[in-house]
């Protein structure tokens, strides 16, 4: 096989071809009485294995992304494995929930715990057998790696499958996915209730007015917040402000900085039993997931909304494939907001702040998110890394968390990205050496990113000259 490694992996350092010769093996199982068939990919190289093991997550309501990445793993060579939890997700639309719906209208309970954690550590126990029969041996060691539903699973295996493998890439973990995609839907819950929806070039211009008013608090101007909780620049700020949109001008309406603000703000409700999630920081693109209108010819514009969001409501809360999103009151909104946090804790989420095990076990946890995530809340991942080290300060020794100025959800945006984690992540395994900073970048300066709650800023607007903060010292 013949296979280009492209920026946009997760796994890739460059552009590379890869000439691939390996052994195929694909594993089903079943659990007695759960009516469920899970399939485990397998992917041996046939010549020069590295002696490692390395799984690959998925992505949305997919447990795996099949060979994408299987074959760029085989062709670094690692043995390369992944299961699908027992639905094909990805082979349908990787936001497909119709699998969680039996038709009787009851939940699938069991394939929303295949796909929640328990056939992670399957992965893991019949990955390392098969690889152990194929070669002769057992791996040496052994790796997990995902991003975004990926980097949940990754948090999942940390928590609940703490001897499962011996490093952990989590980039954007969507940890928190019982909240955060039915809390992503604020935004356009909030278009419904004003029965306005901006056009994208409006949404966008309220971006860049955001990066205008915050881009230089770390000391250099690069059409980056680096700093975005030291961001105070509020949508309203900008209201009736001239814009251009596609070279017509506009003025920044106080409907349409209501619903940018929803989805800097996240949903608040301040009501009996009030509730608070965060919401994307300025500068990541709004009109991307979380704020998507069509406009036609004549200006008119409607809200079109992401399958990650509404197939949650549809499947898992409302249990109607047909529940019309657009027509959900405030207190429905919160209700079943609240339904989801508790009804899929014990399954779907993966924010459990306890690592005492896997710490135990001797695993090493690195973790990145980008400023500019468009998909998942940074402040999320924070929260939880705050967590963690509030029960344990010695959490640096075997979990590091930093942040990406800049780089959206698992790559893009105008940061750079991290691409060497994984090798750093290695390093950290086999040979004890601890990332001090994470480096992004591929040219010749590439930017060291600090473990938080670090930060970077930078001397004289020089993007070389680099100190680094607490944060305290940022400006604004």
């Amino acid at each position: 096989m013949l296979l280009p490694n492209r920026e946009t992996s997760p796994l890739a350092q460059g552009c590379k071809l890869y000439i691939i010769n390996f052994c195929n093996i694909t594993l089903t199982y079943q659990h007695p009485g759960w009516n469920d068939t899970v399939n485990i990919n397998v992917w041996l190289p046939l010549s020069g294995w590295n002696g490692r093991l390395w799984a690959l997550g998925g992505g949305g309501y997919s447990a795996s992304y099949g060979s994408i990445y299987l074959a760029q793993a085989v062709g670094k060579g690692f043995a390369a494995i992944a299961t699908d939890s027992g639905h094909q997700a990805f082979v349908l639309h990787q936001n497909s929930l119709e699998w969680a719906l039996l038709r009787s209208g009851n939940l699938n309970l069991p394939l929303i715990e295949d796909f929640g954690y328990r056939t992670l550590g399957e992965l893991a126990d019949f990955g390392k057998a098969v690889t152990t029969e194929y070669y002769g041996r057992q791996p040496d060691l052994s790796y997990f790696n995902g991003c975004s539903g990926g980097g949940r699973q990754a948090m999942a295996i940390a928590q609940r499958h703490p001897q499962a493998f011996d490093g952990v890439l989590a980039v954007a973990p969507a940890m928190s996915y019982n909240i955060l995609v039915p809390a992503g839907y604020w935004a356009t819950h909030t278009m419904h209730q004003l029965c306005y929806y901006p056009p994208p070039c409006e949404v966008d211009a309220f971006t860049s007015e955001a990066v205008k008013a915050c881009d230089s608090l770390d000391g250099l101007t690069d059409r980056i917040i680096s700093a975005p909780t030291h961001c105070h620049f509020k949508a309203a700020d900008v209201v009736r402000k001239e814009f251009s949109c596609n070279g017509t001008a506009g003025r920044f309406s106080s409907a349409g900085a209501t619903v940018v603000q929803a989805a800097w703000d996240g949903p608040q409700n301040a009501g009996p039993g009030g509730y608070s999630w965060p919401g994307l920081n300025p500068g990541a693109a709004l009109t991307t997931l979380y704020i998507q209108t069509n406009c036609s010819a004549n200006g008119t514009c409607t809200a079109t909304t992401n399958t990650l969001f509404s197939n949650w409501y549809k499947y898992l809360l409302a249990q109607d494939p047909k529940y019309n999103l657009s027509a959900m009151t405030n207190e429905q909104y919160f209700s079943y907001i609240r339904s989801s946090t508790s009804d899929f804790m014990s399954t779907i989420s993966a924010s459990n702040p306890d690592l005492s095990a896997f710490a135990q076990a001797g695993g090493k946890l690195l973790s990145w998110q980008g400023t500019a995530d468009e998909n998942t809340p940074t402040r999320q991942t924070i929260n939880y890394y705050t967590e963690v080290l509030r029960l344990d300060p010695r959490v640096g020794e075997y979990y590091q968390f930093y942040e990406a100025p800049g780089v959206g959800h698992c790559f893009g945006g105008a940061g750079p990205v991290p691409n060497g984690a994984f090798d750093q992540l290695m390093a950290w395994v086999e040979n004890e050496t601890v990332p001090e900073v994470l480096y992004a970048g591929n040219g010749s300066h590439p930017r060291p990113l600090c473990p938080y709650p670090l930060a970077q800023t930078f001397v004289g607007n020089d993007s070389t000259a680099v100190s680094v903060s607490s944060g305290s010292d940022f400006r604004g």
